[in-house]
């Protein structure tokens, strides 16, 4: 179990260039209550975090953000939540060692989220969820088009070492909105897209990566190669007015101590 405390002092104008559901939106006191659940067994693993996060932010919308011209009187409720999900299999009597793990994550969205920056609703709630980790992307998609923020995700992985010095990774996600008329947020927690007003679709698209990493003198020196490929799904259809998918790629050298 965890409880942290985020709180930001600045007037409620000085972030909030997208919407309520800015990363790190200015005047907040955010509550953070949460918990990790780890479990091994044998061939088995399963994670489970949840956290809830409520308290009060201030913006310029609404019907007591009239006062001092900022938002500071915190108008907005907060009541915002996320999970972490997973179970695994690995064979580790076989030679290769494959595990083959079912994910699902989500984190709550706001219909709201866009109402001080021309959407049709009143601003009142603040419930997208603030992602306070520092990075997703060992958790949804090497591609990094996905936060934990206005998102529901179903995925399978798998994983496996035909030799001792090589790993590789396949792995699938299907991305979509928790909530239709939030936005689309990436991986850096800012807005990818701004959903239309009249928006009502959820599912964003589908990503396939694959990752192969090749270890040197011992695994203090490795390589890795990484493709990922998103194909476009109802939402960007909708949204961006194309169904183009993407295409990403990188390799890497990196140095362990």
């Amino acid at each position: 179990p965890y409880y942290f405390l985020y709180s930001n002092q600045y007037n409620s104008q000085d972030n909030r260039s997208q919407g309520l559901g800015s990363a790190r939106h200015s005047n907040q006191t955010r509550h953070n209550v949460g918990g990790r659940i780890e479990m091994r067994k044998g061939n088995v693993d399963v994670i489970n975090e949840t956290l809830y996060q409520f308290g009060q932010m201030g913006d310029t919308g609404g019907a007591n953000a009239a006062q001092n011209g900022y938002g500071n009187s915190k108008n907005l409720h907060i009541s915002a939540w996320a999970t972490r999900n997973w179970i695994g299999y690995t064979q580790y009597e076989w030679a290769w060692k494959p595990r083959l793990a079912f994910n699902f994550d989500y984190a709550s969205g706001d219909g709201r989220a866009n109402c001080n920056i021309g959407g049709n609703t009143e601003c009142k709630t603040a419930n997208t969820f603030e992602n306070m980790y520092p990075t997703n992307h060992l958790h949804m998609g090497y591609m990094d088009v996905q936060g934990w923020k206005n998102m529901m995700a179903f995925a399978v992985n798998l994983q496996f070492r035909p030799t001792k010095e090589d790993h590789i990774e396949v792995w699938a996600s299907r991305f979509n909105l928790a909530n239709t008329k939030d936005n689309w947020y990436r991986a850096t927690q800012g807005v990818y897209v701004f959903s239309r007003v009249d928006n009502n679709k959820r599912h964003v698209g589908d990503e396939i990566d694959l990752a192969w990493t090749h270890l040197f003198m011992d695994g203090k020196l490795s390589f890795q190669a990484v493709y990922g490929h998103m194909f476009a799904g109802a939402y960007i259809a909708e949204n961006l007015g194309t169904s183009a998918d993407q295409d990403w790629a990188y390799v890497q050298l990196w140095m362990n101590f």
